[in-house]
């Protein structure tokens, strides 16, 4: 079975005092067959949050109410799984677990080392269905050059310290499109803010994890291992260890 995969992010890659503490990318996993009809229950929460169908989805524009109907609908829908990955910036700056942590704070390494992880719980999901294949569609980012991606696939293809499976993306070159150009990416965004919105503290210091628990049974799960190794990875790690500012996501 072929799958398709839709790729978007939340937060920004900036490291200044008014930057987000954290970046998300995340990964809707659909089943070919069933990519179809994912598109029509796209269309049925736009009938039921009163948008036109040619509209356009953005969470970041939904009420509390609409988000909480959209992550209930993607829960209820036929998506397959959804892997996340998540950057601590504060902590990577403070605790690197890398010896390149400055590099990886620069934006566009930022985004690229969060799509090799999220690359990664891919190709184990969609691998461990029997799948040889799966079509990765990332949304459009602003200001990263679309070759970029296309030579970190090369470099990380040619390199022996990686966890990817490529023989799950053999024969398909990564796709980049805006969600208004390949629909189901208004999905991703969905879960990317979700995810934000349930971990990233707004101005007055609150976060809304109810988003990520109505999203929470389609996270990508493996045999017995926690959540934060398979499906909402955390960099670094510790962020998500008891202690750790990210703690609680161990228990969705």
């Amino acid at each position: 079975m072929q799958y398709r995969v839709y790729v978007d992010e939340a937060g920004d890659r900036g490291t200044s005092p008014t930057s987000s503490r954290y970046f998300v990318v995340s990964a809707v996993v659909v089943a070919e067959s069933s990519d179809a009809r994912l598109r029509l229950e796209l269309g049925e929460l736009r009938a039921s949050l009163r948008r036109r169908q040619e509209h356009t989805l953005h969470f970041v524009n939904f009420s509390h109410s609409e988000r909480l109907k959209a992550a209930q609908d993607v829960a209820d829908s036929s998506v397959e799984a959804i892997a996340n990955v998540v950057i601590d910036k504060k902590l990577l700056d403070k605790e690197a677990p890398v010896d390149d942590a400055d590099h990886i704070l620069r934006p566009d390494p930022m985004y690229l080392w969060a799509l090799r992880l999220l690359l990664e719980r891919i190709s184990w999901l969609v691998d461990g269905k029997g799948s040889e294949k799966a079509i990765v569609t990332f949304s459009h980012i602003k200001r990263f050059r679309v070759g970029k991606l296309h030579d970190y696939r090369q470099s990380l293809e040619a390199s022996n310290d990686v966890n990817i499976r490529w023989h799950v993306f053999r024969g398909h070159p990564f796709r980049i499109a805006t969600p208004r150009e390949v629909e189901l990416l208004q999905v991703a965004d969905t879960t990317a803010s979700a995810l934000f919105k349930a971990i990233e503290p707004d101005r007055f210091g609150n976060t809304e994890p109810r988003y990520l628990e109505e999203l929470s049974p389609k996270i990508f799960r493996q045999n017995s291992g926690t959540i934060t190794s398979y499906g909402l990875k955390t960099f670094p790690a510790a962020a998500s260890r008891p202690g750790g500012p990210l703690a609680f996501l161990r228990y969705f």
